[in-house]
């Protein structure tokens, strides 16, 4: 390793070591430090390319230098995290439901852990994770599916009758989180660019683009049923723009844009709202510009509400 990866990452190690950012999740925290070198690029370019840091280097380079530097750091943490939770918290269980062929669950998880650890190499395809990953780190759908199946209403109905999933609660759990999971494979085919960690919408591509994927995606993760691979594919569209989109890809969506700045032990403000409801209540009055399904909106802000989330 030379001595410039070496500054790079013991200053990158020094910002991670930040006690307010040891709550969130591995890409969170990523997200969080290349904003910060985005923010206060001013301030910080006159220190770091001089003595004792990036000498000779423009501001330009110093931020690529860091942020591969941010990669690397991150993916000590993030690549056996990630292992553990397709190995242990993602179950394939719904896979024979949806695929008649012989199915081995350890050969389908080293699939997606082998699929993802490459994927995640692309920049934009780990600004696009960061969401769908903390709701997997923080099992927030968990704590909803619960009430969704005791009320048997609006996603309840969606899920079992519309998508027709003809299985039992902890396999429509599976088939939610493994969305969520294959969120961003859709940059197998997207070009990776220099993601400046901003917010990206639900409804990133068109229905034409997500086919492509589709049958990409489809070759290539060839012991997934095409149905999840469709799921995850779709949860990057506008439900405006497709009203036919599976319920799971829309439930993904939602949980993927609530997760993304979710903070694990936020303080709530005596009178004020708890957090969940009111993301909920927001993303309600904004459904249209994020894509979701305001009936899906609707029916979580309820369960938030009476729970005090």
């Amino acid at each position: 390793m030379s001595s410039e990866i070496e500054r790079a990452q013991s200053f990158v190690q020094r910002l991670l070591a930040n006690p307010a950012l040891q709550q969130f999740s591995a890409l969170q925290r990523e997200e969080q430090i290349i904003q910060f070198l985005n923010v206060n690029a001013a301030q910080l370019a006159p220190t770091l390319t001089v003595d004792p840091y990036f000498p000779g280097r423009s501001w330009s380079q110093v931020f690529g230098i860091l942020v591969q530097a941010i990669f690397r750091v991150t993916n000590q943490l993030l690549d056996p995290e990630l292992r553990s939770i397709i190995g242990e918290e993602v179950s394939f269980a719904f896979v024979p439901f949806l695929k008649q062929q012989p199915y081995n669950e350890g050969r389908i998880r080293e699939q997606v852990a082998s699929f993802l650890t490459g994927l995640l190499r692309k920049a934009d395809a780990r600004r696009a994770f960061t969401g769908a990953y903390a709701a997997l780190v923080f099992s927030s759908v968990d704590r909803y599916l619960d009430d969704i199946f005791e009320r048997k209403s609006y996603i309840h109905f969606e899920l079992t009758k519309v998508q027709r999933l003809r299985m039992g609660k902890e396999e429509i759990r599976g088939m939610i989180l493994a969305s969520l999971l294959l969120k961003p494979a859709i940059y197998v085919l997207a070009a990776s660019g220099s993601s400046s960690g901003q917010e990206r919408v639900a409804g990133t591509i068109q229905s034409q683009f997500a086919e492509k994927a589709t049958e990409v995606l489809t070759r290539q993760l060839n012991l997934l049923p095409e149905q999840l691979i469709r799921s995850a594919v779709n949860s990057n569209i506008s439900f405006s723009e497709n009203r036919f989109i599976e319920a799971t890809a829309r439930m993904a969506a939602i949980f993927a844009a609530r997760c993304r700045s979710y903070h694990p032990h936020m303080r709530v403000d005596r009178g004020a709202d708890s957090p969940d409801k009111s993301w909920l209540s927001i993303a309600r009055r904004n459904y249209r510009f994020y894509g979701f399904d305001v009936k899906m909106l609707d029916e979580l802000y309820m369960i938030a509400a009476e729970n005090g989330w």
